[in-house]
């Protein structure tokens, strides 16, 4: 089966940015859309029926069915008839997106804003799909901008798939490139703090190399800042096009299926963030 983009979408207008999101990393790669708009229909499940027990009310099927319709008419008017496809899938969103994820190059998923409602909702959607996925999962938060792509990595394993997908990302929507490491020195630093940055900035540069001769047309800057990874990305996301991390990072333990940079990301960024596991893991 070939490759498409997944999005998942719903009667939000955050699913209608995502949707569009969607679309246009379809066209840049020359894949078809999958959309899946999904419910779940609480009546069939409802063990208390009778005069004494409750009984939800039905679905609105219809509605849904208008929904994904309309999703899939935009992407055909967009990539081509045979380029738009979708599912009105009865069973949990992040269940259903997990199925139709094996076959993805990308899924694709909309937040609401940052708030308590929002953290709900990551926990039951996004946060499952992007620790399950075995392809990147993007999560798009806020105005879609024309800003840099910002990869933050920490010479992992973890981190050398973000950093693949942020060059290609970069490449291909012709925006520049902004790679980030960040470190704390500690109390105890036996060297200077100023003969570590340097040998990070040349390490950095270095572990950089084989992607600049890979993506010539991307224009990188290689950044190394003091501080928690998760702050510092999050500032960048405020004028960033899309920030890129790794799953888990240096210190990742296993079964533990999403860190605490990429968790903070999800709920706290002002641009659209994608959580990439490597391949091995995948």
């Amino acid at each position: 089966m070939s490759k498409y983009i997944l999005v998942g979408v719903d009667d939000s207008p955050e699913a209608q940015t995502a949707l569009h999101w969607a679309v246009e990393a379809a066209a840049e790669r020359d894949l078809p859309v999958r959309v899946v708009r999904a419910y779940l229909d609480e009546a069939s499940r409802w063990p208390a029926v009778g005069a004494e027990g409750y009984l939800p009310p039905p679905m609105p099927l219809d509605r849904f069915e208008h929904q994904l319709d309309a999703a899939v008419r935009y992407a055909r008017d967009r990539l081509g008839y045979e380029r738009g496809s979708g599912w009105l899938a009865n069973t949990d969103p992040s269940d259903a997106l997990l199925t139709e994820a094996e076959h993805a190059e990308m899924v694709v998923l909309g937040t609401r804003s940052r708030n308590k409602a929002s953290a709900a909702f990551l926990g039951s959607v996004a946060t499952a799909v992007a620790a399950k996925a075995p392809c990147p999962v993007v999560v798009v938060r806020g105005e879609r901008r024309d800003g840099p792509v910002v990869v933050g990595t920490d010479g992992s394993p973890d981190s050398e798939g973000a950093l693949s997908f942020a060059f290609d990302q970069a490449d291909r929507a012709d925006h520049p490139l902004e790679v980030v490491y960040c470190w704390q020195p500690q109390a105890d630093h036996h060297a200077s703090i100023e003969s570590t940055h340097q040998l990070l900035k040349d390490w950095l540069a270095e572990s950089l190399q084989g992607y600049r001769d890979k993506f010539p047309r991307v224009k990188v800057r290689a950044s190394v800042l003091e501080g928690r990874a998760s702050a510092q990305l999050i500032a960048w996301s405020d004028t960033a096009s899309l920030v890129v991390v790794g799953s888990r990072g240096r210190g990742g333990v296993a079964g533990l299926l999403m860190g605490s940079v990429s968790q903070s990301l999800l709920h706290h960024a002002a641009s659209p963030v994608a959580i990439v596991r490597r391949a091995k893991e995948s």
